[in-house]
């Protein structure tokens, strides 16, 4: 197999990163705004298809492996992804006018729809790939993985340079755009899943049950310092990008620059992905992780320098941050797919409930940082130094202090691999 493969058995994450960009900048803008249903809904649509999604992660990894069709898995996750997308949206069609309770169905369907096919294309995918990584352990499965989904979460930012302004010409314009765009995403998501088979590997059927895979992830130790740091390493990132526009904006009195530094810290991560592939088929991948979360701890402070006046740093900040990020995103997934253990395990459970843990991250995350701005008494009318620090603290110190963290569980997990190694 060649590295080229990687980067087509990648493809379906091309469709993954666009639907999910889309929905999570755009939607509850677009449901509010044009279609003129009320936000608290919208926002209870999200949370109760998020927590469903979440409660069928380990059923949908545990059924892949134990059917061993991951493919079809995924197939039926493309169509799932594109189609709640377009269901989402065909409320702006002149046919719903007027018609607010099947405005609520459909949006509700088509969310729900739409994370249904995140859960179908991502465990299996995941699991996909780490059942090649065992056997292939030198082949960037999981960089091509990421810099596929980022590529396509760019694609998404493009397309709402179109659709923004649709938004206000013609909503069914707007319908038909996201249709001729999804089209061609599903084609080529599909590519490797006509192409290829699913890697053969025995499953016990008479040992093979629910609560006995779950017992034997529980009792993976290793896994559970993975899981750990990766619900830090969520958590830092979700939170820093989620304060950046209170910090630009509030702090900084410029709103622009949390747009830029969302965008320069993914393309960076993007960017760098290859490259820490590259040093890790030279070096200890260990090493190079926990050198990637020292250099981002560091720097953290260093961000303060934008409150002296020195506001051009948030770029350069970002561009660091997300660079060292980048060796973050690839190893950690890639070292679920090493503490699996055997060839007979069940790779798709594991992987479940990793995104479980990272959508965890994810919920915290908003939840932090609600609380402590109520707490701080914000209010964007008005500017209290108090409240300007909360943020700081927000968007410096808690980030910075999550990402400690991780680097002292990876610390562990260097020990716990080391002894569990072969003598």
């Amino acid at each position: 197999m060649k590295t080229s493969t990687t980067v087509i058995l990648a493809l379906p994450m091309l469709l993954g990163g666009f639907v999910q960009f889309v929905v999570s900048q755009f939607y509850q803008k677009f449901a509010t705004d044009t279609l003129l249903l009320d936000s608290a809904i919208i926002g209870a649509i999200f949370f109760a298809s998020r927590a469903t999604d979440a409660v069928l992660d380990p059923v949908c990894g545990y059924w892949s492996d134990r059917l061993r069709r991951r493919r079809v898995f995924i197939g039926l996750g493309l169509f799932a992804l594109a189609g709640g997308l377009i269901l989402a949206f065909l409320p702006a069609l002149e046919v719903f006018a007027g018609a607010t309770t099947a405005k609520y169905a459909m949006a509700a369907v088509g969310i729900f729809t739409l994370y249904l096919g995140v859960t179908l294309v991502y465990i299996p995918h995941y699991a996909w790939l780490a059942a090649l990584q065992r056997v292939l352990p030198k082949l960037p499965f999981f960089a091509s993985r990421v810099v596929t989904e980022n590529f396509g979460t760019i694609l998404g930012g493009v397309a709402l340079g179109l659709l923004v302004p649709l938004q206000e010409k013609s909503a069914p314009m707007l319908v038909y755009a996201v249709v001729a765009m999804l089209l061609p995403l599903v084609l080529v998501g599909s590519i490797p899943v006509m192409l290829y088979n699913d890697p053969v590997t025995p499953v016990d059927a008479a040992g093979h049950s629910f609560s006995r895979a779950l017992a034997k992830l529980a009792e993976n130790r290793r896994f559970a310092l993975v899981a750990a740091m990766s619900f830090f390493n969520q958590f830092a990132a979700t939170t820093l990008l989620a304060v950046s526009l209170y910090y630009t904006d509030y702090v900084l009195g410029n709103k622009e620059l949390g747009v830029t530094l969302a965008v320069v810290f993914l393309l960076s991560a993007t960017l760098f992905v290859p490259l820490w592939s590259l040093l890790a088929r030279r070096t200890s991948r260990l090493k190079l992780w926990m050198l990637a979360l020292a250099a981002i701890v560091c720097i953290f402070p260093t961000v303060l320098l934008t409150q002296a006046g020195h506001t051009w740093y948030l770029t350069v900040f970002a561009v660091l941050v997300g660079g060292f990020a980048g060796a973050v995103i690839l190893f950690v997934p890639q070292e679920v797919a090493f503490t699996t253990g055997g060839k007979d395990t069940e790779e798709g459970l594991y992987f479940a409930a990793f995104t479980f843990v990272n959508k965890s991250a994810m919920a915290c995350a908003p939840l932090v940082i609600g609380v402590a701005l109520s707490l701080a008494g914000y209010n964007p009318a008005q500017r209290v130094a108090s409240v300007g620090q909360t943020i700081t603290l927000l968007f410096v110190g808690v980030p910075a202090l999550a990402f400690l963290i991780s680097a002292i569980l990876l610390k562990a997990y260097t020990k716990a691999t080391r002894a569990a190694a072969p003598r």
